[in-house]
């Protein structure tokens, strides 16, 4: 019986360090941020081409080829949270020199209610200019 508890003790223990391994690799990418853009479309692209030369820390992934969730709007991901439309730019923005600026006006639910207002009809009119390339191909 000494044997069997014995051996449970070094499963608990193997797990135990697999779990702490995957918690500190976890811990390492904390501040990394992934941004996907529809690279199809020339306005994203050239947004995205300024942020890109200015930000530090954020990955950005083309999501033509993507499901289109991600091609309907711009969407950002910090430590597994979600950020999409007005959210996503707010976190590019706090990380991207010469836009933090904007999130201290712009950092706070009516504003986000009023640009998300804003930013749905153009990416929607953005998304349809999508479907109507990729028809074309």
């Amino acid at each position: 019986r000494l044997v069997k508890i014995a051996k449970n003790t070094n499963y608990l223990k193997k797990f135990y360090y697999k779990k702490k391994e995957k918690m500190t690799s976890k811990i390492k990418d904390n501040n990394s941020i992934d941004v996907y853009y529809n690279d199809t479309c020339p306005i994203c692209k050239k947004e995205i081409g300024i942020y890109k030369s200015r930000s530090t820390g954020i990955c950005y992934k083309d999501s033509s080829s993507m499901d289109d969730k991600y091609n309907r709007r711009m969407h950002a991901y910090k430590n597994g949270k979600e950020f999409v439309g007005a959210s996503a730019f707010i976190l590019i923005w706090k990380n991207t020199h010469g836009f933090k600026w904007l999130t201290y006006f712009l950092n706070n639910r009516f504003c986000i209610y009023i640009m998300n207002l804003i930013y749905e009809p153009l990416a929607y009119y953005l998304y349809r200019m999508h479907l109507r390339r990729k028809k074309i191909k």
